[in-house]
């Protein structure tokens, strides 16, 4: 670290001994910082502005008519609204006019509003609906941001026309609403009043029938307690007509006993008393007759008693069937009842609900319509909705917004500065011995000074423009942290690598305005950017400012910074540890771009020939051998040289007239084609490099093998002190 020390004391002495070399810093110090500055002044507040941009608009619309909103005239409510509209500058011209205007570039666009338009948008009212058409003329040559502005305000015009249309139609439709509130207000308590006579009346009647059908189940009450009696009635009589059943079987019997006695003393008589029972015989006669008679007499009765129980029987079954028939129709009649008393009841509540709704809520609700206001209707339906914005992270300022990018670009390009103007390799003068990793960090330390005093310069003009910030030291130190960090990528590749180490911080800051960003979200970028992002230093540094100007969110600004000291470190450790692994690759484009004479002269490589140190060993070992094995590898390399570079140019410039031809062929697929397009370029540079590198080592290992053994000696030393 001592001679690193000494190194960076040596070139600040150098440079206040040359006042002249102070301006030129204080030229690098300022003139990155007029870039962020002019940039975001500019960008400032752009669409503060906007009504500054001329857009004509021509109003041809006739009118029209119809019962639902009368007498319309969209174009002129359209060009009223305008006029008190201050977002674009409007300017109200003639047809021909405005033409003129749009094609000269007066004015960057034109709407047109034809003479149907209101006639076009009442015809949704007829079910012939023809859609209304405005007619817009932009002119896309003038600018590239104008016509996105514009289109905004075609679509101003759009949400315009709706707005007056809606408000139109629903002004009219508020005020049939209130007229036929009024005349429906009247006819509903006209309603309401007959609706309740209706339900007392119809009350009244199911009390009625509620009384009828209770006299109705007396009766068959009644009817059934007879029906009971006579079915008591016809068991006694049934029981009588059995016991004379008996009596006359019994009398039948005894009649013929006693026909058989009256025989058989007839026949005794007969036989016995011949004389002088003629008179015994006669009475005898005489009783057997009767008797017949009490015994047909009998047999009479008995089928006639028989008979009256038979129909005993069946008028027994019909009363019960009658007496069931009764039952139920008095259980129906009780279900009829309690269905009516339901009704009755349910008939009540309703008349006193009806009376209650319609002397609070019904007429209520009337009376709110009877009570709109069309112009408050109307302009609710033409703005229903407003949006209650709430911002999180506020940055009224455009500029601000910006800011984050523009200052991002001034310290790469302050950086890039410092590694032109300045030289990259370090002489020994007072300072003998050094390495190059104290060479590489000496000078270093002298471009991180001044790329510390770039960021402050550039952190107090931005503080003084009013860029916004939510703490001024974080505002101040991260500009400087990410500074560092890009002169430490930009340092490392132009040591490195040279002239192609330039050319490569050239082609970054290219890809990274694009791919980090810092104008559109990424989400909004070609795939073949959205993949390239996250190796971009730049998406860190866009995104940690983002930070300090709007505001921190959670450990979001440690996670971006440590992504750049990632960066830094990866810097560091390309220029320390593997540069010496491109030491050749770069003294090739340094020696080769010298030999032009016009291009400044800087190794930007360690110092020495860059010999290796197997070549001279082996040379010292076996010279002859050495330049033999030489010559085998030199000699086919040198006749084919021309015939592989031409040839590696050939198929480069056919692969890129390929690719181009494919990427008009498929527009689709463009971005990706630009890509391998830009990859073939790359896998080209490589070839036409590794051409010229072997060439270049074949130089090299010529030089060792002509090299006296002293001089090959004093070499080996020099590379053994460096490894």
């Amino acid at each position: 670290m001592r001679n690193v020390w000494r190194v960076l004391k040596r070139d600040v002495k150098r440079l206040v001994r040359v006042p002249l070399a102070l301006v030129i810093i204080g030229g690098a110090l300022i003139t990155p910082s007029l870039y962020a500055w002019f940039n975001i002044t500019a960008f400032w507040n752009p669409f503060d502005n906007t009504k500054d941009l001329s857009i004509a608009v021509v109003n041809l619309d006739e009118g029209a008519s119809n019962s639902l909103v009368g007498e319309i005239n969209v174009g002129d409510q359209l060009v009223a609204k305008l006029k008190d509209n201050d977002d674009l500058g409007w300017h109200f011209l003639s047809e021909e006019a405005a033409m003129d205007s749009v094609h000269s570039g007066e004015s960057f666009a034109a709407f047109v509003v034809p003479a149907t338009f209101s006639a076009d948008l009442l015809s949704i009212t007829t079910g012939d609906f023809t859609q209304p058409k405005l007619l817009y003329y932009v002119n896309e040559k003038e600018n590239g941001v104008a016509p996105e502005i514009t289109d905004t305000g075609a679509t101003t015009l759009q949400t315009q026309v709706t707005d007056a249309f809606t408000q139109q139609v629903a002004e009219t439709v508020a005020t049939a609403i209130r007229e036929g509130g009024e005349v429906a207000e009247e006819d509903l308590a006209a309603a309401e009043s007959q609706v309740i006579s209706d339900l007392q009346a119809v009350s009244a009647v199911i009390a009625q029938t509620r009384g009828t059908l209770g006299a109705l189940e007396g009766k068959i009450s009644d009817a059934r307690a007879g029906l009971q009696r006579s079915e008591g009635v016809f068991g006694e009589i049934d029981v009588v007509l059995g016991d004379a059943q008996t009596t006359l079987t019994d009398v039948n019997a005894l009649a013929a006993s006693a026909q058989s006695e009256l025989l058989r003393l007839a026949g005794e008589a007969t036989t016995g008393y011949v004389i002088g029972s003629a008179e015994v015989g006669q009475a005898a006669s005489g009783a057997l007759e009767a008797v017949g008679r009490v015994s047909a007499a009998s047999s009479a009765i008995l089928a006639a008693v028989q008979a009256q129980q038979a129909i005993l029987g069946q008028s027994a079954v019909l009363i019960q069937g009658l007496d069931q028939q009764l039952a139920q129709t008095a259980t129906a009649l009780g279900s009829l009842d309690e269905s009516l008393a339901a009704v009755e009841g349910d008939m009540s509540v309703a008349i006193s609900d009806l009376q209650t709704l319609g002397g609070v809520a019904l007429f209520q609700d009337l009376e709110a319509l009877t009570n709109l206001d069309p112009e408050q209707i109307a302009a609710f339906l033409a703005t229903p909705v407003k949006v209650d914005q709430h911002t999180i992270f506020p940055t009224p300022a455009y500029g601000s917004l910006m800011g984050a990018l523009f200052i991002n670009l001034s310290l790469w390009i302050g950086a890039f500065v410092l590694v032109v103007i300045l030289r990259l390799d370090v002489d020994e003068d007072e300072i003998p011995d050094l390495t190059e990793r104290q060479k590489y960090m000496g000078r270093w330390s002298l471009f991180a000074c001044i790329a510390v005093l770039q960021a402050i310069v550039l952190s107090i003009g931005n503080l003084m423009i009013g860029v916004q910030h939510v703490n001024v030291f974080a505002f101040t130190v991260t500009p400087i942290l990410i500074g560092l960090a890009y002169l430490s990528v930009i340092y490392a590749l132009s040591v490195t690598f040279g002239y192609v180490g330039k050319g490569l911080a050239v082609v970054l800051v290219i890809m990274q305005i694009p791919g980090a960003s810092g104008i559109y979200p990424i989400q909004l970028m070609p795939e073949f950017f959205q993949s390239l992002y996250p190796f971009f230093p730049f998406t860190y540094g866009i995104d940690a400012m983002r930070e300090v100007i709007s505001g921190f969110a959670g450990m979001a600004y440690w996670r971006y910074m440590g992504m750049l000291a990632v960066f830094a470190a990866l810097a560091f450790f390309l220029g320390l540890v593997l540069r010496r692994h491109f030491a050749n690759v770069t003294r090739l484009f340094t020696t080769q771009v010298r030999d032009t004479e016009l291009f400044t002269s800087e190794d930007g490589a360690p110092t020495g020939r860059g010999y290796r140190v197997n070549h001279v060993l082996r040379a010292l070992a076996d010279r002859a051998r050495y330049n033999e094995r030489l010559e085998k590898r030199a000699r086919p390399f040198a006749r084919s040289y021309r015939s592989i570079r031409n040839g590696i140019v050939a198929v480069g410039i056919a692969g890129m007239l390929i690719l181009a031809a494919l990427s008009m062929l498929v527009p689709s697929a463009k971005i990706e084609f630009v890509g391998l397009w830009i990859l073939w370029l790359i896998l080209v540079f490589i070839a036409l490099v590794a051409l010229e590198y072997i060439r270049y080592t074949l130089r090299l290992s010529a030089e060792v093998g002509d090299m006296p053994e002293e001089r090959l000696r004093e070499e080996l030393a020099e590379l053994e002190s460096k490894r």
